[in-house]
C-alpha cells in the first residue's frame, strides 16, 4: 500500500467503527482459548492497531508482529510496539511451533502475496492444535476504488477460503460472512467508484474519519450484525471470517457461510 494509506490507517483505525468490529470479532475467538501467558503472531500487522489491542484485553498475551512495509513498521515502533519486525508472510522469521494462535487480517489479499505460501508459514509457526483467525475481503462484485488504493488482488467466498484452508491441512471451526447489512450500499457503491475508474478518475480507500455520533451508531449496527452473522449463517456480506486448528484432517466440524 501507498503510505499515504498507513497515515490514514494509523490515524483512523483506534476509532473507527469497522476496525472495532474487527477486534470484537478476532476477541470473541481468542478469549477462553489460549493457555497461559499464550504467544500470538499477528502476521501482516499494519499500523499495530489490533495488536495493542488484544495485548491490553487478554492477560499474559505475549503477542508480536510482523509486517512486509517499513512505513506500517514504523507506526507500529511509534505505538511503542518494539516486538513489530519488518518481514514477508511468506518467510516468517520464527522458529517451527513457536505460537498458540496466528492472526491474518486482510492480508492474503493482497497484491503479490502466495495465499499456499502464507498458509503454509503460518501452519509452520503454530503448535500443536494452534488457532488461525482469518479475515478476508468478499465477493468480486465489491471490487471497486478501495481495492486500488490498497492494493487489494482479489477477494473471496466462503467456499474458497474453506478450500485454501483445508488444502493447507487446517481444521475449520467457522467461517462466516460479516457486515451483511452493509453488503447492498457497498455494492452500489463500489459499482459507482468502478464507473468513475473507467473514466479515468483515481478514487480512495474507503477509510475515513466519521463524526463521532455517526461512528457510535455504526458501530453499535455493525456488532449486532456480526453476532447474528455467526449464528444465522446469511450467504453475503463485505468480508469472510474463518477460524481454524493446525493439524488434523477436517472432520466437517461447525462451518458457516455459503456462496
Amino acid at each position: 500500500m501507498k503510505a499515504s494509506e498507513y497515515d490514514l490507517m494509523r490515524a483512523v483505525e483506534d476509532h473507527h467503527w469497522w476496525y472495532g468490529v474487527l477486534r470484537s470479532q478476532v476477541q470473541h475467538a481468542l478469549v477462553g482459548r489460549l493457555p497461559k501467558r499464550g504467544q500470538l503472531l499477528d502476521a501482516g500487522c499494519g499500523t499495530g492497531g489490533m495488536l495493542e489491542y488484544l495485548q491490553g484485553q487478554i492477560c499474559d498475551l505475549n503477542g508480536v508482529g510482523v509486517d512486509s512495509e517499513e512505513e506500517a513498521v514504523r507506526h507500529c515502533h511509534l505505538r511503542g510496539l518494539d516486538n513489530v519486525q519488518r518481514a514477508s508472510v511468506e518467510a516468517l522469521p520464527y522458529a517451527d511451533a513457536a505460537f498458540d494462535a496466528v492472526l491474518s487480517l486482510d492480508v492474503l489479499y493482497h497484491v503479490g502475496v502466495s495465499e499456499n505460501r502464507a498458509l503454509a508459514e503460518m501452519g509452520r509457526v503454530l503448535g500443536p492444535d494452534g488457532l488461525l483467525v482469518l479475515n478476508l475481503p468478499a465477493f468480486d462484485g465489491l471490487r471497486g476504488s478501495h481495492d486500488v488504493a490498497v492494493s487489494g488482488a482479489r477477494r473471496y467466498g466462503a467456499s474458497q477460503v474453506r478450500s485454501l484452508l483445508e488444502h493447507s491441512s487446517f481444521v475449520i471451526e467457522m467461517i462466516h460472512y460479516w457486515n451483511a447489512w452493509l453488503f447492498l450500499p457497498m455494492l452500489m457503491w463500489r459499482q459507482l467508484s468502478r464507473m468513475k475508474a473507467k473514466q479515468g478518475k483515481v478514487g480512495l480507500s474507503d477509510l475515513n474519519i466519521t463524526p463521532d455520533w455517526m461512528n457510535t451508531l455504526l458501530s453499535g449496527l455493525g456488532r449486532v450484525d456480526a453476532g447474528l452473522c455467526r449464528k444465522l449463517c446469511l450467504p453475503f456480506g463485505s468480508s469472510v471470517f474463518a477460524v481454524a486448528r493446525k493439524g488434523r484432517q477436517s472432520t466437517g466440524g461447525k462451518q458457516h457461510g455459503n456462496d
